[in-house]
């Protein structure tokens, strides 16, 4: 987002924010990082940063509580950083604080600058759906949003928890999952979530992250973005964690206690379901390597820039399943052509 917000400005200084709804303290009582810090080291500790120092970077933390907001102040003055990123804190909820924001530029008829809002409530009731759908409806904002899907499949059928759904949700439709049970219910509330984030067009691509404790508690990383090439980075990242399917993450803990904090599987991944769904997608047709490359992109949790050559046309080719017409030359490249045989 950075290299994007310098290559688009059109002034002298190109900003960049980068909100976190939900801060909390900064640091665990265990020591770990929260995610301000983790925010604030990735771009410090990118190799990239160097090349970006015309951008100015804005971190807001927002934090409810003040002894947290306290606390976060301490850690962040701790870390020394350049004069292009400036750090925020904010005592307030998400809702009132972002949300005057939102609605200030909303009035003045103006455009807010490129944004990423970390949304990561303590407890779902504080996730409005309103204040989601009205800051993604500018240009170039994505969000990431966590989901404690354990406590919303538990709790959608209890008493007193319609404003709550209502404003996660921002419709009542959550009711038809209450007579809903198990992994129905689970899929039903999570599509609702991912549907209501794409509605009226806010934005084009919505892409869920599964994560499941070693208790068995399960939580929903759900990303939100209008460009394809944040979709594609974030499933890069996704698949960094996930080398198997790219789609869920299941903690582990040594025989010490110690937690796995990033599980990794061997085995390669199966691209099997890539090939079938290109075969589904396209039938005998010609179709080019764009193409592909796109619905791998859009319309499957593959990479498109990691497993559909190599990985999944290249066998494909040599197991005589694909005809490919590429000019004599080798590989993919730009326009090349390909069709499945009967």
């Amino acid at each position: 987002m950075g290299r994007t917000a310098k290559s688009r400005s059109r002034t002298e200084n190109p900003r960049l924010l980068l909100v976190d709804g939900f801060a909390g303290p900064g640091r665990y009582e265990t020591g770990e990082d929260g995610s301000p810090l983790i925010m604030l080291k990735a771009l410090l500790e990118h190799s990239d940063f160097e090349n970006l120092t015309s951008v100015e970077f804005i971190y807001l933390f927002i934090e409810s509580d003040k002894a947290r907001v306290e606390h976060l102040k301490e850690e962040l003055d701790a870390i020394e950083t350049p004069d292009n990123v400036t750090c925020h804190v904010e005592e307030g909820t998400f809702e009132d604080k972002f949300g005057e924001i939102v609605d200030e530029i909303h009035e003045e008829d103006s455009s807010l600058i490129p944004t990423f809002a970390f949304v990561d409530p303590f407890g779902y009731s504080f996730t409005p759906m309103s204040l989601a759908g009205k800051f993604l409806d500018f240009p170039r904002c994505e969000a990431l949003f966590f989901l404690p899907m354990v406590d919303i499949v538990r709790f959608v059928g209890r008493e007193k928890q319609d404003d709550a759904m209502n404003s996660l949700f921002g419709t009542d439709r959550w009711k038809e999952a209450i007579d809903l049970e198990g992994d129905e219910r689970r899929a039903f509330l999570l599509s609702l979530f991912e549907d209501q984030l794409r509605e009226g067009d806010r934005v084009d691509h919505v892409r869920s992250f599964e994560i499941r404790t070693d208790r068995g508690r399960e939580y929903r990383l759900v990303f939100a973005s209008e460009h394809e090439k944040g979709l594609g980075l974030m499933k890069r990242a996704m698949w960094s964690v996930d080398p198997s399917t790219g789609v869920r993450y299941i903690a582990a803990r040594k025989k010490d206690g110690q937690e796995v904090l990033f599980t990794s599987d061997p085995q390669t991944a199966d691209t099997g379901p890539l090939l079938d769904h290109l075969r589904e997608h396209f039938g005998t047709d010609w179709f080019t390597i764009e193409e592909a490359e796109k619905t791998t992109l859009l319309d499957t949790s593959f990479l498109h820039d990691g497993h559909l050559k190599n990985r999944t046309l290249l066998p494909a080719r040599k197991d005589e399943l694909i005809d490919v017409d590429n000019s004599g030359r080798r590989g993919f490249p730009a326009g090349t052509k390909l069709r499945f045989f009967d």
